[in-house]
């Protein structure tokens, strides 16, 4: 029996030893999984809104941002860098854009991520600089951007109601989300990456009041994205607006936008009593307003601007400076809030950061005082303004007409009567109305009507006559022996309003044209390319006129042929390859700026108040540049008419009958 109890009691121990072996094992297992989700947890990051106590939470911080708006398509992508650091210089800990879906798929199913549109690579140098990310994605963004950011082809499907649950829109935002959103995905806070928050659609309280549409489009993004984003709207600063634009029950924290002035206190007491609690965010904080053509350039006073930025922030708000960095509306990329209220190429928005990169040390100041009030210890240098080309004289020539183009490469349809631009296909530039005279006009009475938003009648190749938007109903005498050309500008569509929504004010093009107010019938189409300078690149003879005298405009005479294109070249050594701004005096009167085939965007000295237009230094070149203007009505003869300049002058002078 004894040998029988002693080989028990070592089995016994032996098994304890092997349960205690097992039993470790498992414990560190246990750890070592535990330590690779808190390895995971701290990489990934978790960011989310705590409702119950008024707060964004940030791994396990509350987090209160100051973000900078800029706009990444308004920048050349050689100096999101700069742009970026001298917001962090400032104070602030997060950057705010808006994402152009009509800039990178400007046809459909053609999409362009590439330079200036390489968004992931504008996420990567956010990261880079250690600042979060808000993404406001729409897809309509407003902005005083063209169409509001959404396609203009959108308007050649009849009848198409944007903005709404119609199929065919709703169609092509979801085509566009599963382009766009699944780009973005690694890139979230959630993934490691800097994106903090996606804003669905966008001052919706505005233009509508329908939740099942906000709701459709938030679960196409919850589709893609999931719960490892916050979601957000915007809207106006009142219930009116977001009892519209938002959805309750916390399904997207709503935020509010208003400048200086008036109690930020008040205002987010509105909206926490609407949304029943949660962090107060003002999304657009207006350090400055958009320009018109024929207004005054805008300008906020920055002390004002600092004493409302400290209320803000005094509350345990988040605020989003808009704009910290306005940029350039380049190429047709303008927008107009309706009527003749059209947004010119500048989009410099008195902002604390100029259209150039430079800082306006009095906003900036206002700005980084506050923030360092809040949060402290900033100690990064005040960003210099960059060296800038001057001194430069141009000397356009004119090398041709825009009705040159005129001709079988450009016919788009013969017709009974006169086509919108939305029904040829033709959303940007302009278009050529023809009517080739049977019987001779002699002394008759001519009147176009519905212009959208400029033509340019030439009667025999004479250049009689300007019509604008607001002025449709205005007859003018012609003679006509040969052809009738109008020429059609459009300018940009309405980016923002309930007018969005209205074809009969959307429109481009005309809608009819009378002869002693007789319907004119038979018309031939062209599209008239503003873009493409290798059209105009051989010198030519022009023509003598055909009949009659050129007309007037705004006090000019009007360029004998129509309108027309001049280019000089300017020849650069390697060290002038620095940012500089084209001076177009009133010499000129309304058209395009083209620099090494690049569209830099409209000018239009006779409405003012912009003069010169921002060319950055990267879009240069060592040896010959080519400058073109396309000059739309007059142009006289004067020194110094066209010159670079060191200096901008966005402040001129302004005719709002221009």
């Amino acid at each position: 029996f004894g040998l029988i109890f002693s080989w028990a009691d070592n089995l016994k121990a032996s098994l304890q030893f092997r349960n205690r072996c097992f039993l470790k094992m498992c414990f560190i297992f246990v750890n070592v999984l535990l330590a690779l989700v808190a390895v995971s947890q701290v990489e990934s990051g978790e960011f989310y809104v705590d409702w119950k106590n008024d707060r964004f939470v940030m791994d396990d911080e509350t987090f209160q941002y100051v973000s900078a708006g800029m706009h990444y398509f308004r920048i050349p992508h050689q100096y999101w860098e700069q742009r970026i650091n001298a917001a962090k210089s400032a104070g602030l800990n997060t950057i705010q854009t808006y994402v152009a879906w009509n800039a990178h798929e400007p046809e459909p199913g053609v999409y362009n991520f590439e330079g200036d549109l390489d968004i992931v690579e504008f996420i990567k140098t956010v990261q880079a600089h250690d600042m979060a990310l808000i993404l406001r994605v729409g897809p309509y963004i407003c902005g005083e951007w063209n169409f509001g950011g959404l396609p203009p082809w959108l308007l050649g499907t009849p009848g198409i109601q944007i903005r709404t649950q119609d199929s065919r829109f709703m169609k092509a935002v979801n085509s566009w989300l599963n382009v766009l959103l699944p780009m973005i995905e690694p890139y979230l806070f959630a993934n490691d990456g800097p994106i903090i928050m996606v804003q669905v659609e966008n001052e919706y309280g505005s233009f509508g009041c329908d939740h099942d549409y906000i709701n459709s489009l938030y679960k196409m993004f919850y589709e893609i994205l999931g719960n490892k984003v916050v979601y957000f709207t915007t809207d106006g600063n009142g219930p009116g607006y977001y009892k519209c634009g938002s959805l309750p029950d916390h399904t997207l924290l709503t935020t509010i936008d208003f400048g200086p002035g008036g109690s930020p206190a008040q205002s987010f007491a509105k909206l926490a009593a609407f949304q029943d609690g949660g962090p107060a965010v003002n999304s657009e904080y207006y350090t400055g307003w958009l320009d018109h053509w024929g207004h005054k350039h805008s300008t906020h006073s920055a002390t004002a601007e600092g004493k409302t930025l400290d209320a803000i922030l005094s509350v345990n708000a988040s605020v989003n400076l808009y704009m910290w960095h306005g940029g350039t509306n380049f190429g047709l990329s303008s927008g107009t809030q309706g009527g003749n209220n059209f947004n010119p190429s500048s989009y410099d928005y008195d902002a604390p950061q100029s259209e150039c990169g430079d800082v306006r040390l009095d906003k900036y100041w206002a700005i980084r005082n506050v923030t360092e009030k809040h949060f402290p210890g900033n100690k990064m240098p005040v960003p210099r303004d960059s060296k800038k080309l001057g001194g430069i004289t141009l000397n356009p020539h004119q090398s041709g007409l825009l009705t040159d183009q005129i001709g079988p490469d450009s016919f788009l349809l013969f017709s009974f009567l006169p086509h919108k631009m939305e029904e040829l296909g033709v959303f940007e530039g302009m278009v050529a109305y023809q009517h080739e005279v049977k019987t001779p006009l002699e002394g008759v009475s001519m009147s176009v009507l519905g212009v959208h938003d400029r033509a340019y009648v030439l009667v025999d190749g004479t250049f009689v006559q300007v019509v604008k938007r607001e002025e449709d109903t205005v007859s003018f005498t012609i003679t006509a022996y040969k052809t009738i050309t109008i020429l059609v500008e459009n300018m940009g569509y309405i980016n923002y309003g309930r007018h969005m929504k209205d074809y009969a004010t959307q429109y481009k093009g005309i809608r009819n044209v009378t002869i002693n107010k007789s319907v004119w019938t038979q018309w031939s189409h062209y599209k008239i390319d503003v873009r493409n300078p290798q059209l105009f690149d051989k010198p030519r003879e022009i023509p003598g006129r055909v009949h009659g005298m050129p007309g007037k405009v705004n006090g000019k005479q009007l360029l004998p042929n129509g309108p027309a294109v001049y280019t000089d070249t300017v020849n650069l050594e390697r060290g002038q390859l620095m940012d500089t701004f084209i001076n177009i005096t009133q010499s000129w009167s309304k058209g395009y700026l083209i620099v090494n085939g690049i569209m830099i965007g409209r000018y239009w000295p006779d409405a003012g108040p912009q003069f010169t237009h921002y060319i950055p230094g990267v879009w240069l070149k060592k040896g010959a540049n080519t400058i073109t203007l396309i000059e739309l009505q007059s142009q006289e003869a004067a020194p110094d008419s066209v010159y670079f300049t060191n200096t901008p002058y966005i402040d001129g002078p302004f005719n709002p009958k221009a």
